[in-house]
């Protein structure tokens, strides 16, 4: 026989308590850092769609400085603006055809006359709820945004403070 007296092991482990207070300090965290991820996403989506939009007046404006119009070319013939033209293979959607799922369509509208034109991004897919709403730019280079929510004021006043949050 020992001679050492009976000694009780303590259990391993946590006790229920210890789970549950974990679980809720893992729960506070993730309320507070899951929208500011998604917030990230979507600004890192809006910055693909304004350089998409950059990249698309670049051309519109080499398109003009060649041929004097931005719906003729050299020879007189139409450039193709529609959703299986020229344009919209090269920029119409961000990020770019063939670089992802599009969260923005990307349309030029050029009047009859070949003397201005106006780029819309649209919402589309996993931005289509986006709070910054549409944006789009003309020749002269005057940006808007439209369709926002989630600012203070509604209408014209929501969009004026989305085209100053959204655009800079």
């Amino acid at each position: 026989m020992s001679s050492r007296p009976f000694r009780r092991r303590s259990a391993a482990g946590f006790t229920l308590i210890e789970l549950m207070i974990t679980c809720a300090v893992v729960a506070i965290l993730a309320a507070i850092a899951y929208p500011s991820y998604k917030e990230s996403v979507a600004k890192g989506r809006r910055a693909q769609a304004k350089t998409v939009m950059a990249q698309a007046q670049q051309w519109l404006e080499r398109q003009y400085s060649e041929n004097y119009s931005y719906n003729k070319t050299a020879t007189g013939a139409a450039v193709d603006y529609t959703a299986s033209g020229t344009f919209a293979s090269q920029f119409g959607t961000a990020p770019l055809p063939g670089e992802g799922a599009a969260a923005y369509t990307i349309a030029a509208t050029i009047p009859t006359d070949g003397q201005s034109f106006t780029l819309k991004a649209s919402r589309t897919g996993s931005m289509a709820q986006d709070r910054c709403g549409d944006y789009s730019i003309t020749n002269t280079g005057r940006k808007s945004a439209s369709g926002s929510s989630g600012f203070p004021g509604g209408g014209a006043v929501a969009d004026l403070a989305a085209l100053q949050a959204c655009w800079n």
